[in-house]
């Protein structure tokens, strides 16, 4: 090493500076297109180089970086102007998946993406650990897809345990995810998206890692039962929940030409609860931002964002409606606002309530036994007929009822409700992510 005692940072500076000058004060033509070959020549190893197998020191300085601001990122100093949304994103079988991942890596925007994954084995059973093989195939995948998300396996005995450890374990520091995503729950024949040939070819390595596709003959990983106290559980942690159905229907903004406007629609209405058609709930306002945030994407620039406002005949509508665009605009939402009347499915609400609470059957903690197939299936057709082909719509998700026992009629009607509906996304938030006092 050099002997010189008198090195310091200062003094190497000052020589760069140094240096730096006197070359363009000699020549500056000559020196411009030094540093401009040398920029290409930089920029022609990085991408054209093969890989090495003596380690990279750019790993190491990531690394040292990384770890010194990770510790500066204080989760006690989190507040709501900073708020984004950081996704932990649960995955059976990315061959069914594909649409949904890119959907959810545009939804993030620029916050934390997690995919999550559980392999139901017993490590007492295993000769070794199976989940680093695995996670090659995975990380093969993020960047087969280009997205930008980080992997997280868990071997478990069942979905919901190895679920319950990702909520707990996924992130570091400051950097946790806040809302779990996860795919519909349905009997639905999913389609294997990596068998197309638009998708990957046949002799890639990661066609042959994942397992085939479940069909609607085999058994189910997961029971309705243990689906609904997934979502009871992100609730209890505190994190938000989106529940994405029919996206493998998803037509992406990039294939629907430039002439074509994507649309976002929202119902930001508990459409369960026409009794208290609320549009300024913790998990309305939590829909509208996602909304937003998906509009402000680079992919979704171009994508309209329509609000629909549920009125009655007996209220105000114009009063309604100016309430509304105040709050948009005190939110800066960009939206347009579509009134909507539905006197008609809202008699129909109210004569099942009626008929349940004559036979004393009303459930105490949850309107879920009140609620009538006929009234889901109307508005159902409601949305319907206000929309017929958005790109995506953002649906307010009911809390699950309290009794387990309603589980599975919970699964049902969400299935009623967003039957027909193409992609849609049914959002329950939790915290608080918008203010008007900034």
């Amino acid at each position: 090493r050099p002997t010189f005692k008198y090195f310091t940072w200062h003094t190497c500076v000052l020589g760069i500076a140094g240096c730096v000058v006197m070359v363009f004060l000699i020549s500056p033509i000559y020196a411009s297109a030094s540093v401009a070959f040398m920029v290409v020549l930089l920029v022609a190893l990085h991408y054209l180089s093969p890989s090495s197998s003596w380690g990279y020191i750019s790993q190491a300085l990531i690394f040292h970086q990384v770890r010194k601001y990770l510790l500066l990122l204080d989760s006690r100093k989190e507040h709501v102007k900073f708020w984004r949304p950081q996704v932990l994103l649960m995955v059976r079988n990315p061959r069914t998946s594909l649409q949904l991942i890119r959907f959810i890596n545009d939804l993030k925007k620029s916050g934390l993406y997690v995919l999550g994954h559980v392999e139901l084995a017993d490590l007492d059973s295993l000769p070794a650990d199976p989940l680093p093989d695995q996670s090659d195939s995975w990380l093969q995948l993020v960047d087969r897809l280009n997205i930008k998300a980080f992997v997280n396996l868990t071997l478990a005995s069942s979905v919901r345990n190895g679920t319950q450890q990702l909520l707990f374990i996924s992130g570091l520091g400051g950097m946790r995810p806040n809302t779990i995503a996860l795919g519909f729950y349905d009997n639905a024949d999913p389609q294997d998206y990596m068998s197309q040939p638009t998708a990957f070819s046949r002799d890639e390595a990661i066609w042959h890692e994942f397992p085939p596709v479940w069909t609607s003959g085999g058994p189910k990983q997961l029971s309705p039962w243990e689906y609904v106290a997934i979502i009871c559980d992100a609730m209890k942690m505190s994190r938000n929940v989106l529940l994405a159905r029919s996206f493998d229907q998803l037509q992406p903004p990039q294939a629907l030409g430039w002439r074509a406007q994507p649309l976002i629609d929202v119902w930001p209405v508990n459409l369960w609860r026409p009794d208290s058609a609320r549009y300024v709930d913790t998990s309305s306002l939590f829909l509208l931002q996602m909304a937003c945030v998906l509009a402000m994407t680079r992919s979704w620039r171009r994508a309209r964002l329509r609000l629909f406002l549920c009125v009655e005949s007996c209220t105000s509508p114009q009063g309604q409606e100016d309430k509304l665009r105040q709050l948009l605009k005190d939110l800066r939402i960009q939206a347009k606002v579509q009134i909507v009347p539905w006197d008609e499915v809202v008699a129909l609400h109210w004569h099942s309530h009626r008929g349940d609470s004559a036979d004393g059957g009303l459930n105490a903690y949850s309107n879920i036994t009140s609620i009538s197939d006929e009234y889901l299936t109307a508005v159902n057709q409601l949305i319907l007929q206000q929309s017929t082909s958005p790109t995506v719509r953002f649906l307010y998700l009911p809390r699950p009822p309290a009794d387990t026992n309603l589980y599975p009629r919970y699964l049902q009607q969400l299935e009623i409700l967003t039957h027909g509906l193409g992609p849609t996304l049914l959002v329950h938030g939790v915290s608080a992510v918008t203010s008007t006092q900034l």
